[in-house]
């Protein structure tokens, strides 16, 4: 992550955006993710956690990946759900096709 702000690399459909863009969005709201740092210490007082196979959740100078094997035809998108940040374009088509 070379931005100053939280962001996100997630694989999923648009609709697992969706739900989990509201998961995202109550981590903001109960303070666990701030514009620029993550609260690791508050996600465990509300039970939370980010620890999804399928995304990473980065700090402004974090690097993180993800391994994904496609062994099927998918039509999915990688996506940052960040409160506002899928809304302004943070996101793209992922086709495999075998």
């Amino acid at each position: 992550n070379k931005g100053e702000l939280v962001h996100e690399f997630n694989i999923a459909t648009a609709a697992m955006h969706s739900s989990h863009q509201a998961e995202m969005m109550e981590m903001m709201q109960k303070g666990v993710l701030g514009a620029d740092r993550i609260h690791h210490d508050k996600m465990g007082e509300h039970g939370m956690h980010h620890d999804h196979a399928n995304s990473v959740l980065l700090e402004p100078g974090e690097s993180g990946e993800v391994v994904w094997t496609f062994d099927t035809d998918a039509e999915l998108e990688f996506a940052c759900n960040v409160p506002g940040h899928y809304e302004s374009g943070m996101k793209g088509p992922i086709r495999m096709h075998h």
